[in-house]
């Protein structure tokens, strides 16, 4: 289960993710229009959707689960010996500057996480409804 995970959440790091399920919606839209079937477009927001909330839960969830024998093993309460003023400063800049960008990367997943679910969720409720356009039937 911990492969699907690392794969899932490897995939989840490229923008390849949304440009492979905008094409998928592309894709469907062109045969919705060529079949005269939109609920074929419609059907690939849900795609579009389980794909943003997947986005969304990235950080949260997915590496939360595949981190837990390592948060436990953090979580020991102790703080080690003392530390000069240098080697305090130095070690308090690191810790900040890698929860700058931990916090980028989590406000990134989950903005994107967030657009993908809204797009996706329109999609679906109303792609069966967008009229045939005539220059794609007649291709």
């Amino acid at each position: 289960m911990k492969k699907v995970y690392r794969f899932l959440l490897s995939a989840l790091n490229s923008w390849l993710s949304v440009l492979l399920v905008i094409t998928f919606c592309a894709l469907s839209f062109y045969i919705g229009q060529f079949k005269n079937d939109m609920n074929i477009f419609a059907a690939s927001g849900a795609v579009m959707t389980v794909f943003g909330l997947f986005s969304m839960i990235r950080f949260t969830t997915i590496e939360k689960y595949l981190r837990q024998d390592a948060i436990v093993a953090e979580s020991t309460g102790t703080t080690g010996p003392p530390l000069s003023a240098e080697d305090s400063a130095r070690i308090q800049r690191e810790n900040q500057d890698a929860a700058r960008v931990r916090i980028t990367q989590e406000l990134r997943s989950e903005l994107k996480g967030i657009s993908l679910t809204i797009v996706g969720t329109l999609i679906w409720a109303y792609g069966a409804y967008i009229p045939f356009m005539e220059c794609i039937k007649n291709t």
